[in-house]
């Protein structure tokens, strides 16, 4: 035991995240599994779930879409607030998706589904009411990758292209064709993107587009 400790000290003092090294990260009201094959959830995700609810009504059924679930922090939020809603979840990395679905069980959370697959791939011709997503968007060339936490999550969940909007184009492009009608797009971005995602959401067709910003 004192082995085991000692060498978490040293993997801390490297800089791994703690949420790492303890396997564990609260999100929500949840407490979920994390690994090294999923991002680790932060507290200002939990800004897109509360916008998610308020356009989700509490006693009907709805199909709400988390794309690239990591963890499940998103799908398993709000599954977990909208018992009647029916999450399909969808993730590229199947490593990331069995984290998900362990934190699903452990909550006993029934009322999502996860498939794996790249973002609208696996879904044909399904249309949701809401689709929600975390998407990679830092810059590909971005000196923060190489610091701190970041060092040691999937590279894969963070960057996006020259300039962090890669995904995200590729997201809004196919999402018209997944939606209902007056159904809602709504994904976090970086702090200096709002108004390139807007112009770019604007040009495709979308209305009442808005930016949140986190406090």
């Amino acid at each position: 035991h004192a082995h085991q400790f000692a060498s978490l000290v040293d993997r801390r003092a490297a800089g791994e995240p703690v949420a790492y090294l303890i396997g564990r990260r609260g999100f929500w009201s949840l407490d979920l599994d994390v690994t090294p094959a999923t991002l680790i959830p932060r507290p200002e995700t939990e800004l897109l779930v509360e916008l998610a609810l308020e356009r989700l009504p509490l006693n009907k059924s709805t199909r709400v879409l988390d794309l690239g679930t990591g963890s499940g922090a998103i799908a398993l939020a709000m599954a977990s607030e909208r018992p009647q809603a029916h999450v399909t979840a969808t993730d590229a990395s199947i490593d990331a998706l069995a984290v998900a679905q362990r934190n699903a069980q452990r909550h006993n959370i029934m009322n999502v589904s996860f498939v794996h697959g790249d973002w609208f791939v696996p879904l044909t011709d399904q249309r949701f009411d809401i689709i929600v997503s975390n998407p990679p968007y830092i810059e590909c060339d971005d000196p923060h990758l190489r610091q701190g936490d970041l060092r040691y999550e999937p590279l894969s969940a963070l960057a996006s292209g020259a300039d962090g909007l890669d995904d995200i184009r590729r997201i809004a492009r196919a999402a018209s064709s997944h939606l209902t009608h007056g159904g809602w797009l709504m994904f976090e971005h970086g702090w200096n993107q709002g108004n390139a995602v807007r112009v770019l959401l604007c040009s495709m067709g979308f209305v009442e587009v808005f930016t949140a910003q986190d406090v």
